[in-house]
């Protein structure tokens, strides 16, 4: 039995290379398809990792209180979300702390450097919710805080871009043309407080930057604060933890029993689940992409074969003369049907690793090769081969050997 399939493996190759240009385009399709397949399954497991990976020194048990972006129509007189939610949600025994967030963007100036910088106006508070810690110097203080101080806490990659290797303790800079002394420099953490880099940004206390830099989206009103960043002290309770914050907001903001809730609350494990879903739609999309060119390439296989069978009919008309079967003749096509989507499966193994190594090196995703991506793109391609190869097959064992004999 193995020396029928190597001997329909070596008549498949025969076939094959005698017309070289005709089979690498009829495999093209199918290589496209392979490769894309095994990139995109790399490439979307990594960013579901990077993403667990980025979020996962904040925990899950953070929450966010913020007005809704589409705010119902139906609420005339919605409140901002102030001090006076944070204080009353510092209340609660499932907290274990609170900060107000407004972020904003400026230029930082110290000597001739001039750096962009992203700046979280907050509280102490922050630091316990994200358990980000300052390194060196202090944190700014609550009088710091009453008294609109012109002070701040700078990220560990931040100090050392504008600083280099200067002491940036006690040191002045300029924030939007407003002097700002630089107190303390936070630990290096590699992580993000959802959108803000604590290690390339600052912080100030929310008061300067409220009533001095004019930060925030509700600039009209100096105690509108973009977010609340809460922590639940249990990350086991923390749905009872977001029923007891909404009463309590629901209180400072004086809501009817009845009426509709002039705020939002999101936890941060359904803006991880939300990031990895968006990846995963992402890549089942573009999966779908390549296994379309999966088919078309399998089209095309099918479009070559039949050619194929119609250039050598007086060849199957001799080789069934001589005593080929037609399970001699159906085999030989639908070797050479597998035989070529095969060789296209492989090439687009090698090029889809060489694409994953690409991306993982040049694009800062640590992208693995899936054996079981190579697995199903091999057995995929190799089921392409037996699926769109078996007409033409049939189709030649078929011929009778006095018809095709007699074909010009």
């Amino acid at each position: 039995m193995w020396d029928s399939f190597y001997a329909i493996f070596k008549i498949s190759l025969k076939a094959i290379f005698a017309n070289k240009m005709r089979a690498a385009l009829t495999s093209l399709g199918i290589i496209i398809g392979v490769a894309a397949v095994i990139t995109v399954l790399a490439v979307g497991a990594a960013t579901k990792k990077n993403i667990s990976d980025r979020f996962s020194n904040m925990g899950t048990n953070i929450i966010f209180l913020r007005q809704p972006w589409d705010l119902d129509s139906s609420i005339s007189s919605p409140k901002d979300v102030t001090m006076d939610d944070v204080l009353a949600i510092r209340e609660i025994p499932g907290v274990a702390a609170a900060a107000p967030y407004i972020q904003t963007s400026f230029d930082v100036k110290y000597k001739n450097t001039s750096v962009g910088l992203s700046a979280l106006a907050t509280d102490t508070d922050i630091l316990k919710a994200y358990d980000w810690s300052v390194e060196r110097g202090r944190e700014f203080t609550e009088r710091e805080i009453a008294d609109y101080a012109q002070v701040m806490v700078l990220g560990a990659t931040a100090a050392q871009t504008i600083f280099g290797d200067v002491d940036p303790l006690n040191k002045t800079v300029v924030l939007a043309n407003i002097p700002f002394t630089v107190v303390g420099v936070t630990k290096k953490t590699g992580s993000s407080g959802f959108g803000f880099n604590i290690d390339e940004g600052a912080l100030i206390p929310y008061t300067t930057g409220k009533v001095k830099l004019n930060a925030g989206w509700g600039s009209t009103n100096r105690r509108a604060l973009d977010r609340v960043v809460i922590k639940a002290a249990d990350f086991n309770q923390i749905e009872n933890t977001k029923v007891d914050i909404q009463n309590v907001v629901r209180n400072t903001h004086r809501i009817h029993p009845l009426g509709k809730d002039d705020f939002q609350l999101d936890d941060f494990a359904s803006f991880v689940e939300q990031a990895k879903s968006t990846a995963t739609t992402m890549s089942l999309f573009l999966g779908i992409i390549g296994a379309i060119s999966l088919i078309v390439g399998g089209i095309g296989v099918m479009n070559i074969m039949l050619v194929s069978v119609t250039e050598r009919t007086r060849e199957i008309g001799i080789r069934m003369a001589i005593g080929a079967t037609s399970w001699n003749i159906r085999m030989q096509f639908l070797g050479e049907a597998v035989t070529l989507s095969c060789l296209g499966g492989l090439i687009g193994i090698i090029l889809g690793i060489v694409f994953t190594l690409f991306v993982s090196k040049y694009m800062s995703l640590q992208a693995h090769l899936s054996v079981w991506a190579v697995l199903v793109s091999a057995g995929f391609s190799a089921a392409t081969g037996v699926f769109f190869g078996f007409y033409p097959a049939y189709k030649a064992s078929k011929l009778t050997p006095i018809d095709a004999l007699r074909y010009e």
